[in-house]
């Protein structure tokens, strides 16, 4: 199996959409675990850490919806380049928002979903770049 196969956007785009989907609605229905996951044992869940990882959460949703909609309504190149911008906005939601701004702000990263989950996003994110990348110029025509 060729690379351009396993790296098919359409199909990076669906998986990434649904992961936020699943995640999202878990954590818009149930945040209180998701809060005691991110923030550690050892600090205290207010109402309004609650109410962050809630709003997190709502926020994610449409970005999940957004991208299964790309790869069912896109094709060819505008699918391609689309996994190149999805993966762009990915990175900066995830690297800044869950990466930078946590060290800048200082608020506890003590959970191990709080560190590993970015992680995997990231990758995730910019594999699927990469998978718009390798598609970029349309279907590959070579005769080989």
């Amino acid at each position: 199996m060729e690379i351009k196969e396993i790296l098919n956007p359409k199909g990076w785009l669906i998986g990434l959409g649904a992961f936020l989907l699943v995640f999202s609605i878990g954590g818009i229905l149930n945040p209180e675990s998701v809060a005691e996951m991110a923030w550690g044992k050892d600090v205290v869940i207010t109402d309004q850490i609650i109410a962050y990882e809630a709003m997190w959460a709502l926020h994610m949703l449409p970005i999940g919806i957004l991208a299964i909609a790309t790869a069912i309504f896109t094709k060819g190149e505008t699918l391609a380049k689309m996994a190149m911008t999805s993966s762009a906005s990915f990175v900066v939601i995830v690297g800044g928002g869950m990466g930078y701004f946590t060290n800048k702000y200082d608020y506890s990263t003590e959970g191990t979903m709080a560190l590993v989950m970015p992680l995997i996003v990231m990758s995730a994110a910019i594999l699927m770049g990469v998978a718009g990348y390798l598609h970029k110029d349309g279907p590959d025509t070579s005769t080989e």
